[in-house]
Formats: structure tokens, sequence, C-alpha cells
């Protein structure tokens, strides 16, 4: 094999290890079929999981909270604690996960968090919508905040509805 083709393979296979490392974000959904999506005008949240409570700081949980709220209400939603329409559901689960290892590079642990939205129709009690997002988790709580709107956002992309007066 001569150099050049050396060096080309040598510059694929770093990029496929880097592009394995990525902090890549994956979103997943699902729909209740049938479910009333375009009646459902009000929300309110459950609150958080004792474990969530636990695991996770106050502050981070209230941020957590209010990116969903503003994503909710760009759907056309309004909150409301007398009998709402949605009863909004946030989980965030954490755990070790890995990317395996590729030619000479080991393979590789870090922490996923997942965080789970699920809404319930008040009314009929069923469960009519889950959204999830999963990734790594960034250790800076900082940046975590940062980017939780775009998060939120990324979810709510994939509800059925599209906001109030867009078609």
């Amino acid at each position: 094999m001569d150099m050049m083709m050396k060096r080309v393979l040598l510059l694929l296979t770093i990029a496929s290890f880097l592009t394995s490392c990525s902090q890549s974000i994956k979103i997943y959904t699902d729909a209740e079929a049938g479910a009333p999506f375009p009646s459902y005008k009000t929300y309110t949240f459950l609150d958080f999981t004792d474990g969530n409570k636990k695991t996770i700081t106050g502050m981070e949980l209230e941020r957590i909270r209010v990116a969903f709220a503003r994503e909710i209400e760009q759907k056309g939603f309004k909150f409301s604690d007398d009998y709402p329409d949605v009863t909004i559901q946030i989980t965030v689960y954490h755990r070790e996960a890995q990317d395996r290892g590729y030619y000479y590079y080991p393979t590789r642990s870090y922490m996923e968090r997942a965080i789970a939205v699920d809404l319930f129709d008040t009314h009929t009690k069923k469960h009519v919508w889950h959204g999830a997002a999963v990734g790594e988790l960034n250790s800076d709580p900082g940046q975590r905040a940062e980017n939780m709107p775009e998060l939120a956002k990324a979810i709510f992309d994939k509800y059925p509805m599209q906001p109030a007066g867009e078609s």
C-alpha cells in the first residue's frame, strides 16, 4: 500500500472514531393513535419523581420544567391547575453507557442521560404522547442549563401538532 493510501485510511479511522465519540442526542417519540390532540388546550405538570428530587438539584429541576413549559406553550397550550386537558410528567434517567471500541481504540464508558416527557389525557386518564431525548450527560450544570431550551424544542418538534397560528 502506498503512503497516500495509508494516510487516507488513517484519516478515515480517526474521523470514524471522533464521530463515534460525539455528543449526539437522539429523540424518540410515540403518540396514541386517535388521541384528540387538537382539543388539548390546557396543561399542568405532575411533580418530579422522588428519585429525581434526590439526584438532581432543585435549581436544575426548575430549569427543566421552565424549558418544557415554554415549548408546550409554543404549541398553543395554556397552564392551568384547574382540571387541565393534559397532565405532563417529566422524568430524568441516568445510566452508564459505552461506545464500542474500534481497532486500536478502547471501549469508552460515559454517563448517559434521558429526559422523558409524557402527556396524559386528564379526562380519559390515557397516556397519549411520549417524547424522550437520550445522549451523553454533560458534567457541567451550566452547559446543561444552556442547552435545555434546545433539548426541549427538539423533543416538542416531534409533537403531533404545529404551534398555534402555524400550518
